[in-house]
């Protein structure tokens, strides 16, 4: 499933156009749960660490397969977690707020979400997991949910504010490529 060569290898984030993030992502089968899948995760949450980030998937390095790790922002001692086949039951009460994405740095948009979810998963050892979430870890779990399910956060906006999004970026990126 996901060869590694070894821990130290560093995971290259893949940016907006990547059509790996466009990609509906496959289910982590039972075979592919253990060790290697957990060495994998942990490297996902090294990778979002470094970058600043508070949730990350699979995609976003590459794989398309239906994992995520989060940290939660809300809890300030609660450990970053691996997110395998999840499953949320969104909340009715929604509010909107500002998200941002490591696969499009420095651009934030306003999104609804649900305030609260229950989330059920996997971890990478293949044990069956249910949380109760509630505001920014919400926000963090249904924005990573969505990179599995080929969902770009600037796809929850109106096509006028992604063209306003997407053209305020590349004026930012524009000199880098002079």
């Amino acid at each position: 499933m996901i060869a590694r060569k070894n821990v130290a290898d560093k995971l290259s984030i893949r940016y907006w156009d990547d059509p790996v993030l466009s990609t509906l992502c496959d289910a982590v089968e039972d075979n592919e749960f253990g060790p290697q899948l957990d060495e994998f995760g942990q490297e996902m949450i090294a990778t979002m660490e470094a970058n600043n980030g508070v949730g990350l998937a699979a995609s976003q390095v590459g794989i398309a397969k239906r994992i995520f790790t989060m940290h939660f922002p809300e809890q300030e001692k609660a450990k970053p977690i691996i997110v395998c086949n999840p499953i949320l039951k969104l909340g009715t009460e929604t509010i909107r707020a500002t998200e941002g994405c490591l696969s499009m740095p420095e651009v934030f948009l306003q999104i609804e979400r649900a305030v609260s979810v229950v989330m059920q998963y996997s971890n990478p050892m293949g044990e069956q997991v249910e949380i109760s979430i509630n505001g920014m870890d919400a926000r963090v779990a249904q924005h990573e949910a969505d990179h599995i399910d080929g969902i770009f956060f600037i796809n929850r906006v109106s096509r006028q504010m992604r063209r306003a999004a997407l053209r305020d970026w590349w004026d930012k990126i524009k000199p880098r490529y002079a």
